[in-house]
Formats: C-alpha cells, structure tokens, sequence
C-alpha cells in the first residue's frame, strides 16, 4: 500500500502541519513498538495509553510521519492533526478499501463469530486469494488493520466484527461495505455496554445496514431472538437451519466425538457430504452459517465441503488437547452464557469415564451477572459431570447453585487460586478423564491448561 500524505489528509478531514505533502507511506502502523521504516504512525490514545507520547521515538526509528491530534511540536517529518485520530485511522482503511473489488464477507454475532470465519476463509481460499481477520482483531483498531492489508491479488476477504457498546457495528461495517453479512446468534453478551438483548439486536442487526446494496444477508431465522432481527428489503437473504427446512440446511449428521461430525447438507438444491473437524452441534450450525456466506457468493459445492473439511482453528477455542494421562477442552479464549452451555454439551457427550470442569467468571454481563452465574450452577447439575472447580468472583455462587441442584458437594470445589485448581485435579490422571477448561479471558485460565499439558 502506498498513499501520500495529501491523500491521508484528505480522507480523514485533517491538515498538514509540517512536512512534504507528496510524500508516500508504505503503510499505516499503530504500534509504536513495531513501527517499519517508510511507515505512517496513527497515535491513538485510550484509557491506558497515549501515542502522542511516541511519536519521537517512531520518526526515530524510520516511521515517515505521524497523525497526531494533540499539539506537536514542528518537526522534520510529515505531521497530519486530525480532530480524532481512531476515527482518521478508519477512514484511511475505508479508503483502501474502496479501491478493490474485493468480495468481504463480514461476520458478527454474540458467539462463533471466529469459528465462522475461519471456516469461510477456508473454504475462500480454494477459489482465490482470501484474506481474514487474524486472532480476535476484530474491534475499530483491529478491523482498519486487516483491511489496511488489502491488495489487487485478493479476489475474497472474511472480517470479523466485534462490539461491546453502540456504535461499533455500524461504524466497522460501514468501513468494511461487505458483500455478504451473517449474524451468527444473538446472545447476552457485553452487557455491561450493550445493557440487553434488545439492545444486542439493534448493535448486531446494523451491519446489514451497510452490506452492499445489492447483497446477501445471512441467518438461521430459527435460533432464539434471530427471527426478530430486521433485513434492508434490498438484501438477498439466505436462511440455514440444523433442523428445519431453510435454504441450507442439515439433512443428515453422524457425531464423531471429540474427532468431530460427519454431515450431509442440502445447499439450496446441492447434496454434499463433508466433515466438521470440530465437536459439538454449536460448532455444526457454525459450518451450515459459514456454507450460506459460501453459497452467497456462488462457491461451488464441492469447494465448499472441501473448505469445510480441512477448515484449521486458533488455540484456545474449543481445542481439543489428548495426553497420554487425560483430555483437556482448552476453551478459555473467552465466556458467555450461549459457550458456556455449549461446551459444557461437548464435555457431557464425549465417552469419557470421568467428566470434570474448572470453570471462571464470565464477564461483562452487567446487572445480570449474579442471574446468569446461578444459570451456569443449574446447568453443571444438569450435566450430570462428576467435578466441578470454579475460580472468580462468582465461584461460591454456581457452585451453591449446582450442590442446590442435586449435585454432590463433595465433588464441588469453589477455589481461590490456580494452584488449588490443580490440587483438585491431580487425582485424575490415568483414569480417561476429560477436563473442560473455559472462563473469560481476563480469568488466565490458558495457564491451568499449560500445567495440565505438562504434568499430563
């Protein structure tokens, strides 16, 4: 990417303080630390940081000029002040993103968005050059730097959109200009920002606002609040369903256990077979979701059950750890009540003997956190699993909820620290046990799992 300085000026609104006006930047960068020779530094400034304080140090190290919106001093470099410097950083990205033809799918949703994305870039990037949002960039700095990458050589691209308060769906969505938008559920989450379901629904529902006009819109209409969701009527809408009649939808499944399942799957007339290389039926509907953004953009059959098939997932989500001492569901990417559930039906379906969960806060959920926290304690007794460990602000009241439950106590351990996690858990080894390991992420519960991965 090359884009001179005039050009930056005049897609953010901003003004030149000092420096060539024709100079070119080969790229945009954010990180001060990281900042490469030629580059332009966007000094963004939140709650517990502020760029404006680096901005010698990247001219420094080779960076070609700065957008700053702070007063700064002349300097022999290109200075751009704009009233908002996250707000210019998207522009630019817009801009780039206007001069490709790009087909962009754009996902969102409260939970599966990643595992969605991945598997549409797998399929994508058999019929071309696919780019995707990497690891959990999916905010309003993570998206105009996905898209910053864009090139001529991409036919495809699989943005992920995240939110935790209005605005940011319709604000990335707009930056992105998608050609196919799914909503993959609508859950409680972040509701610390969002405040309720209803309010959940307005934010995710946006991004059809800006799919292009004369794009597809994609839903499974049958999961709980999605029927309600409200479609622009210029947008192409495809349906999918795990079980009733829709556009894609699943006809036939054969569980695999931890291996995944095996799935036949009627793409609006086409049979295919193919195989979801991840367990449980959550992660099912999120294939048939990212098959509909597929048949969207008319990929053919066969390259989407291949795409499905081979489709690789980041750590910590669902992954699935075997020893020769016992199984581990690493899963503590992150939390909400739709994932808790979800993989506490993956842990009580394996074929294990022995059935333990450690589990943690799930956060921002607001004035219902105490309300969904007692859910989850229901939940584990419902489960039927053989040990429960939880850490967090909330441990004693799911533990208090599942004993309540029916749940023996003596098997239901409220604890303070990872270490007593451990205690709880060493008795396990060598007795075909699988352990689920899932909390926000703010919890650090990756560190149990790498204990575990060591001494088992």
């Amino acid at each position: 990417m090359m884009i001179s300085a005039r050009e930056v000026a005049s897609f953010t609104d901003g003004y030149i303080l000092c420096g060539d006006p024709e100079l070119c930047f080969s790229g945009v960068s954010t990180d001060s630390r990281g900042i490469r020779e030629g580059e332009l530094f966007i000094a963004l400034q939140g709650e517990r940081f502020n760029g404006h304080a680096f901005i010698q140090d990247v001219l420094d190290r080779g960076a070609a000029g700065a957008v700053v919106m702070e007063d700064t001093p002349r300097l022999p470099s290109v200075i751009i002040s704009v009233e908002d410097t996250l707000q210019a950083l998207g522009d630019i990205a817009a801009h780039v993103r206007s001069l490709y033809d790009t087909a962009i799918v754009g996902v969102t949703g409260s939970t599966g968005k990643t595992t969605v994305k991945e598997f549409c870039a797998s399929i994508l990037s058999l019929q071309g050059n696919c780019l995707k949002t990497e690891k959990n960039y999916n905010n309003l700095i993570g998206v105009p730097m996905s898209l910053l990458n864009l090139s001529r050589e991409h036919e495809f691209a699989v943005i992920e959109m995240g939110t935790n308060r209005f605005g940011e769906i319709d604000r990335l969505s707009a930056i992105t200009h998608p050609q196919v938008s799914i909503i993959t559920n609508i859950n409680p989450v972040h509701l610390n920002g969002l405040r309720s379901i209803s309010g959940i629904m307005k934010e995710k529902q946006s991004i059809f606002k800006n799919t292009a006009r004369c794009g597809t819109a994609v839903i499974n209409p049958y999961l709980e609040h999605m029927d309600a969701i409200e479609i622009p009527s210029h947008l192409q809408v495809i349906t999918y369903s795990q079980k009733n009649r829709a556009d894609i939808t699943l006809t036939h499944i054969e569980h695999q256990g931890l291996d995944g399942s095996d799935v036949t799957i009627d793409l609006a007339g086409s049979l295919i077979s193919t195989h979801v290389p991840l367990p449980g039926m959550h992660n099912v509907i999120n294939a048939l979701g990212a098959c509909a953004c597929a048949v969207g953009l008319g990929i053919d059959p066969e390259v989407i059950a291949r795409g499905i098939r081979g489709a690789k997932f980041p750590g910590m989500r669902s992954e699935i750890i075997v020893s020769d001492h016992m199984t581990i569901i690493n899963d503590c990417y992150n939390a909400n009540p739709a994932s808790m559930k979800a993989a506490l039906d993956m842990l009580t379906s394996s074929p294990h003997s022995i059935k333990a969960a450690v589990l943690g806060d799930m956060l921002e959920l607001g004035k219902d956190t105490r309300f969904w926290h007692e859910e989850l304690g229901r939940w584990v007794a419902q489960a039927g699993i053989d040990r429960l460990i939880v850490i967090g602000e909330m441990a004693r009241i799911v533990c208090d909820q599942a004993t309540s439950q029916g749940m023996n106590a003596s098997f239901v351990y409220p604890v303070e620290s990872k270490e007593e996690i451990m205690t709880h858990l060493c008795d396990l080894f060598d007795k075909d046990a699988m352990v689920l390991v899932k909390a926000s992420r703010a919890l650090q519960l990756d560190q149990v799992v790498n204990q575990l991965k060591a001494v088992a």
